[in-house]
């Protein structure tokens, strides 16, 4: 086996063992080179030819001494974040002349902002309304100062690019931004493609989303940018998505890199492996993520569609990745107001009731007769959840939901005269409907100087709210859900005429900052304790000097209890099929999910 030089960011191994070099490949995530017994590897993937070192290997001169410097430099870096993490509390060092609108920066954002000013590559992990962005802005003006930097790119959420672009104005206002679009746009304004001149100039930072980075990726030149922040960084989790894909191969070989996020599963070890693979190759302790899955997980179907994390697996990848981490919870570095959560109850309407205990019977009676057939009893892994009849009982635990709302969609499939599939579905609205009686009577006890968001997880429940609400109080009912513009829609929210926003929580319960209110309503929540966090995180963050009032609407001995139970215990809703046929039976819940689980999505 042979180890040389290829170029300034790789190395070329050459070994005539094909099964060697396949297993070699994986480990470090290679490039094979066509024709021949070589594959090309990251220099920061280097220091893994020590788990090969049983094999005879023959270096090219001065190839040893630069993988002991990579190596060196990983250790290093490992040092300078726990000195840096340990500065909390002990008035920390801060190397930077804040020009922002705010008082001063708090002592966690100066730790987040040393970690990012003193490592080439680091996570920041912290709760939502800790100030992350804020911190990461000041690091990029400090390398920009230090002459490290002459372009930054922030990734984000479509929905919050323009966020960014605000919070610039206030925390970095000397700096010049830019948001990118479209493809068409973007290039323009990286190639300087404009022919008026005064539109082509260079920008400090610029901004763009996870949805649209393959196409960046395209019309990228070589090294553009030297700085790249993965903002809301969970959503670079799928490794099979052209995103993912798209970023990983774009900033491989940027020179600083740092992931933020509030919302990293460590229980999902590939989502969670995602984010720090694009921190570098030397950051996670296999470069590809099919041989991490294979060293860390294990599959649980023939087919391997559905993989779990081996015994131990989660503490030893937490522990490998938080030597690369800062971590705070927002309870421990803000003096924030109180943070008051209330239930409120209502009983369905008979009518309502009636249709809600069919459809659950219905639900039992199809769990029962695939659950029946199945030879997993009690050891449920969900490998059936692709088939007809696992589908069709999520249908309904779905539509159970939907009538504590006041509606259900009836869902109706027909062919036409060729045999295709059109989605002839339908929404039934019901007649009466006590949760929105009960919507209405909450906010009548709110302060009428007080502004207040209503969340729900369907565009429909937001429909039925706006309507109800403006009959109620009169005025106008702000919504954001679908092709809406969160940032637009909270900007017109600040004003005095808006009382009231009803929104979708996945739409509007990130990234936005909303602390001139203090009063949120749960029409129904999502399944995700984290949803519902980053949700009240919109209110109860920095810079909120009121109490924060949060009121959930309840239907009783419904499943609206059993998510609100899971939630409060700080647990995403995780139940077997066949075990939830016996809580709807019995008719509680224990919030304590077994381990033969999955989590349903909204």
């Amino acid at each position: 086996m042979k180890i040389s030089f290829h170029d300034k960011r790789r190395l070329c191994i050459e070994c005539l063992d094909r099964e060697l070099l396949e297993l070699m490949q994986n480990v470090m995530d290679g490039d094979k080179v066509y024709g021949k017994p070589q594959i090309l590897i990251h220099y920061k993937s280097s220091p893994k030819l020590s788990m090969f070192k049983k094999y005879p290997m023959e270096f090219e001169a001065g190839v040893v001494d630069f993988i002991k410097r990579v190596h060196q430099h990983v250790l290093d870096r490992e040092l300078a974040i726990a000195k840096i993490r340990n500065q909390y509390g002990n008035n920390p060092h801060f190397d930077y002349e804040y020009k922002g609108k705010y008082e001063k920066p708090l002592e966690h954002q100066k730790v987040m902002f040393n970690t990012m000013v003193y490592t080439d590559a680091a996570a920041i992990l912290a709760d939502p309304g800790t100030c992350k962005t804020g911190a990461y802005l000041w690091a990029i003006d400090r390398r920009i100062q230090k002459g490290q930097v002459k372009k930054a790119l922030i990734v984000t959420l479509a929905q919050l690019k323009e966020n960014v672009l605000e919070e610039m104005r206030v925390q970095v206002p000397h700096l010049k931004g830019f948001v990118l679009g479209d493809s068409i746009q973007a290039n323009k304004v990286l190639n300087k493609g404009y022919k008026s001149q005064k539109k082509n100039q260079d920008y400090d930072i610029y901004i763009h989303n996870y949805e649209s980075m393959f196409t960046l990726r395209e019309i990228l030149p070589d090294d553009y940018f030297d700085m790249v922040i993965l903002d809301e960084a969970h959503r670079a989790g799928n490794p099979t998505s052209r995103q993912t894909k798209s970023i990983i191969k774009c900033f491989d070989y940027a020179k600083y890199k740092y992931i933020v996020t509030a919302t990293l599963h460590s229980n999902n070890l590939i989502s969670f492996y995602m984010p720090f693979r694009f921190l570098g190759p030397d950051t996670v302790p296999f470069a590809n993520w099919v041989e991490f899955r294979r060293r860390y997980m294990y599959s649980v179907d023939p087919d391997g569609h559905i993989w779990k994390p081996a015994p131990g697996a989660i503490n030893d990848v937490a522990e490998m990745t938080g030597k690369i981490s800062v971590m705070f919870r927002k309870e421990e570095c803000l003096d924030l107001p109180d943070l008051i959560e209330e239930k409120i109850s209502c009983q369905m309407e008979p009518g309502q009731d009636a249709l809600y205990r069919q459809l659950e019977a219905d639900l039992v009676a199809t769990i029962a007769d695939m659950c029946g057939k199945c030879n997993k009893i009690g050891m449920c892994d969900m490998s059936c959840r692709e088939q007809i009849s696992a589908k069709n009982a999520l249908v309904l635990l779905t539509k159970l939901r939907q009538i504590c709302c006041g509606f259900y969609i009836n869902t109706r499939i027909k062919f036409d005269d060729s045999g295709k599939e059109i989605n002839d579905s339908n929404i039934i609205t019901l007649p009466v409907n006590p949760k929105l009686d009960l919507l209405v009577s909450t906010i009548s006890c709110i302060p009428s100087d007080r502004k207040i968001i209503v969340w729900s997880t369907y565009v429909h429940a937001i429909e039925l709210i706006r309507t109800r609400l403006e009959k109620a109080f009169g005025g106008s009912v702000l919504t954001c859900y679908g092709d809406q513009n969160a940032y637009q829609m909270v900007q017109e929210f600040k004003k005095d005429k808006y009382k009231i926003m009803a929104a979708m929580i996945s739409k509007m319960g990130v990234g936005q900052n909303m602390q001139y209110s203090n009063y949120q309503v749960f029409f129904n929540n999502s399944y995700s304790s984290i949803h519902r966090e980053q949700a009240i995180g919109r209110q109860h963050r920095q810079g909120q000097t009121e109490k924060v009032t949060v009121f959930d609407l309840i239907m009783k001995d419904s499943i609206d209890e059993m998510v609100l139970s899971t939630l409060l215990e700080k647990k995403d809703l995780a139940i077997a099929l066949s075990r939830l046929s016996v809580v709807i039976q019995k008719g509680g819940f224990d919030p304590i999910a077994d381990n033969n689980s999955i989590s349903f999505n909204d």
